[in-house]
């Protein structure tokens, strides 16, 4: 099944996409393009017909694995062509006005849940982390957020048998979903339980098999470093199959299990219901002799060397890649908000002593047309005043004191954040913040502040509307300007920029790839785990927007004083493992 959604959904999904791309004249769907795409007729058909495939695919991928398990704990022999039936018989279901409401399951309350039950088509679906991070910054959206993920967590557990129920028993997908529901009343511990208890092994097996992954080349960085990037490649391949390999079993156990509970329970549920259910069971004789499955156990030996070989080759390559990685610039979000406020003076006397590389920072129009350095548009969050940055003037706001913590400072003018930067000697990345209040001359004021104080060329520049990025390059076609993509999907847009900055959720090495083609450069946000740092450092991207400079310098450090690949190999299957 992984094998048909790769080789053919995969392949459909993205021609459609790129048809979708060519009717609108995109290069992708960038957020400020969304209402363009739906504005258009044949786009919103084709866009529809590539959420009917993935859905057919994801509900085909996972109806599968339970339909295989039911006949398996029915004694019955599963064929191909049984098993292909009664996911027929399953899709059928959804041609259906409530079809809609698993179209909503599927592609996102399922993979938010995180519980265990993914696909291929669903893997990056979760909360962009800009979104949990901005919410996380005040007490009541990191409350927000919690009960979001909460309700979400609780949600998925009370319908984690609607899928079983959906392709294993006579129930349509409204029945599934009351049945679900009926069947975890008072039982969601336990299936919590469930789940943990037969994760463990797998987390073991993992962490053996890391082990003895890198311990090779562990060896070899020490008495033999010219062969440690072919001992990486091996390691690294080894790792592949082995994780796929723990992944499948775990998959069958959770599979497994939550099949053989939803059969139990259906029978215990009181008989006034009357719409319970039925297990559908198929009764089919076995065809497989000793020497067909000698065969098929052959054969799956055969494809599990070549797929090594194959991997080990293209794995090898990527491991001399990584030795010759360029160094990417770590850039200080809103300066360094550990040592200040974010957006403030002391922020950016931080950044400096945390060694950034550059300071992105925001720059807002005030009443009276002049600027601050400001990231929201209301007061409210860091001063605690209901005041909006377009009703007062830059005297009035450079008298407010804004908090973070036990910190506090005033907020600076554009002004006051330029000199300091001169003295710092510390270049700077001016976001250009607009809230809907702008004079027409926005973009000529602000470079008439930046030219008197002699840095607007070696300032860069960036901002999430696209019209501001034209703007500039056009009045001044030499400076360097970025666009910003929270959400993107597919390629690369047609923007007149020297380059993208990314949120990590629309971010991949194919992408990148893409933009480099393009001619762009490609900058990331807001990148603070510790591994992902070292994940884009490997994949040298052009930059990385941090609220953790200081760690984002010491991993970029750490990475070119490493003699060996151990290193890069742990860093490969953090990466994979996470994946």
């Amino acid at each position: 099944m992984q094998l048909l959604v790769l080789v053919i959904a995969i392949p459909v999904i993205r021609l459609l996409y790129q048809l979708v791309l060519v009717e609108t004249g995109l290069g992708s769907i960038a957020y400020d393009r969304i209402s363009h795409v739906l504005r258009n007729p044949l786009a919103d058909v084709t866009l529809l017909l590539i959420a009917v495939v993935a859905v057919v695919t994801i509900t085909a991928e996972l109806i599968t694995l339970f339909v295989v398990a039911s006949h398996h704990q029915d004694g019955d022999a599963t064929s191909f062509r049984l098993m292909l039936h009664q996911v027929w018989e399953t899709i059928k279901k959804l041609v259906h006005p409530q079809g809609l409401l698993m179209v909503i399951y599927l592609i996102l309350l399922l993979p938010l849940g995180q519980l265990g039950l993914t696909t291929i088509l669903t893997r990056k679906v979760a909360v962009p982390p800009f979104v949990s991070e901005e919410l996380s910054k005040s007490g009541s959206g990191s409350l927000l957020y919690g009960a979001f993920l909460l309700v979400v967590f609780y949600l998925n557990v009370r319908l984690l048998f609607t899928l079983p129920l959906l392709g294993t028993t006579t129930a349509g997908v409204w029945e599934a979903f009351v049945t679900s529901w009926r069947l975890t009343r008072w039982r969601s511990l336990r299936i919590v339980g469930l789940l943990i208890v037969v994760s463990i092994p797998a987390g073991l097996a993992i962490f053996l098999l890391a082990a003895l992954t890198i311990t090779p080349t562990i060896a070899t960085d020490l008495l033999e470093p010219t062969a440690s990037a072919w001992m990486a490649a091996v390691g690294l391949s080894v790792w592949q199959i082995g994780i796929f390999v723990i992944t499948a079993l775990l998959t069958i156990m959770i599979v497994q299990s939550l099949t053989a509970m939803m059969r139990d329970w259906l029978v215990r549920l009181p008989e006034d219901h009357r719409h319970t259910p039925v297990v559908i069971s198929y009764s089919e004789p076995s065809h497989i002799t000793v020497r067909r499955r000698n065969v098929l156990w052959g054969l799956s030996a055969a494809v599990i060397v070549v797929a090594f070989a194959v991997t080990a080759v293209l794995n090898h390559q990527t491991m001399l890649n990584l030795v010759d990685s360029e160094e990417t610039e770590v850039i200080a979000h809103r300066g360094f908000i550990q040592g200040g406020v974010e957006n403030t003076l002391p922020a950016l006397q931080a950044a400096a002593k945390a060694g950034a590389d550059r300071v992105e920072f925001d720059v807002m129009e005030t009443k009276d047309g002049k600027f601050v350095v400001m990231h929201d548009t209301n007061l409210k969050r860091l001063a605690g005043k209901n005041l909006n940055v377009k009703d007062l003037t830059q005297d009035e706001l450079t008298k407010i004191t804004v908090r973070s913590g036990n910190m506090e400072a005033k907020i600076p003018s554009l002004e006051e954040w330029i000199q300091l930067s001169i003295h710092l000697n510390l270049p700077q990345l001016l976001e250009i913040k607009l809230h809907g209040g702008e004079t027409p001359d926005l973009v000529p004021r602000l470079l008439a502040v930046l030219d008197r104080a002699g840095v607007t060329e070696s300032y860069t520049y960036h901002t999430l509307s696209r019209e501001v990025v034209e703007e500039l390059k056009r009045l001044r076609p030499q400076l360097v300007v970025g666009f910003i993509m929270p959400i993107n999907f597919g390629g690369v847009p047609n923007v007149e920029a020297d380059f993208l900055v990314v949120e990590q959720q629309s971010y991949s090495p194919r992408f990148e790839r893409q933009a480099w083609a393009a001619g762009y450069n490609v900058i990331v946000w807001t990148v603070d785990d510790q591994q992902q740092m070292r994940d884009y450092l490997n994949d040298a991207v052009d930059g990385i927007i941090s609220d953790q400079p200081d760690l984002g310098v010491k991993e970029r450090a750490d990475i070119a004083e490493e003699k060996g690949l151990t290193g890069r190999l742990s860093d490969a299957i953090a990466r994979s493992a996470s994946f």
